[in-house]
């Protein structure tokens, strides 16, 4: 039987390069990918550029609306499953929500006919604190979104999905974390934080609820383990993802052409010099220490 492939980042190792550059050449797999530079959810308040909300209704009239071969597979997989899934990512899930998901996705592996399919969004390995940079969870979703849609997947076909992951050298991931939030708090009109004041929460958050902050995805091995609960994980290096030649298969994608990463165009370069990611770095490095994280990442590093 086919597989249900989730691609979910980390952010900030390539995401956009390869949703935009090398997705689209994939020739043995059905893609199923946010637009690069675009909302992962279904957005109604550009003043809050966060995941949206797609009620009940909603998804039920998309549903049945559409028959498989008529379905706009982005918007399908944006409205009727990430948008959604804020509202089953919590200890108490909304189990009519999730049977909805369920059809969804069912739909999607209908569309796929037979081929894998691949779900990507970067989305997916976050909730809205970590994504935000909050200290506390405030929003519906309590979990990253990946554990959730793993769930659904293996319902929708009886099979335990792979995710696709690539984790990155932690100090770098969270100083081009950091500045990614710091963007989206501006966007959102937002208080400013400092990389201290970022790494500070989300101390906060992981120590109250482990495997929900931005610090998680540092932590290779033990996020890795997270995963595993859900899902088999292909698990690779951004470094790796940088030197190789045939990155289909890096991903979990075996059978399709070869493309080296280095050739398609940087994208999603961030507005800071050298200098000032430096400084960011030695901040956060500094900060990790004294809220006590610096350690325990350190030690469950895999990848660079």
């Amino acid at each position: 039987m086919p597989a249900t492939i989730l691609h979910i980042g980390t952010p900030r190792t390539g995401t956009t390069v390869i949703q935009k550059h090398l997705l689209p050449k994939c020739r043995r797999s059905f893609i199923v990918s946010k637009r690069a530079y675009s909302s992962s959810g279904n957005i109604r308040d550009n003043q809050k550029p966060l995941i949206g909300y797609t009620t009940k209704e909603e998804i039920r009239q998309s549903l049945q609306a559409n028959k498989p071969e008529e379905i706009n597979s982005t918007k399908h997989f944006i409205n009727n499953i990430m948008t959604p899934l804020v509202q089953i990512s919590r200890g108490e899930r909304d189990k009519e929500v999730e049977h909805l998901i369920c059809l969804a996705v069912k739909q999607l592996i209908q569309v796929a006919n037979n081929n894998n399919l691949l779900l990507s969004s970067e989305r997916i390995c976050d909730c809205s604190a970590s994504l935000r940079g909050d200290s506390q969870h405030t929003q519906s979703d309590e979990e990253f979104l990946v554990h959730a849609l793993s769930r659904v997947c293996t319902k929708a076909n009886g099979q335990t999905p792979l995710i696709s992951i690539c984790f990155r050298e932690a100090i770098s991931y969270l100083r081009s974390k950091y500045i990614r939030t710091a963007i989206l708090r501006h966007q959102g009109k937002l208080k400013k934080i400092s990389p201290k004041e970022y790494i500070q929460k989300q101390a906060t958050l992981e120590s109250d609820h482990p495997g929900t902050s931005a610090l998680t995805p540092a932590m290779h091995a033990e996020f890795i383990k997270q995963l595993q609960q859900h899902a088999f994980v292909k698990a690779f290096g951004f470094q790796e993802l940088l030197a190789s030649d045939d990155v289909f298969s890096l991903m979990g994608l075996p059978g399709e052409d070869k493309y080296a990463f280095r050739d398609f165009p940087r994208e999603n370069k961030l507005p800071f010099t050298k200098e000032q990611e430096q400084a960011i770095e030695i901040e956060i490095t500094e900060a990790l220490k004294q809220y006590g994280f610096y350690d325990q990442i350190m030690k469950a590093q895999m990848f660079e």
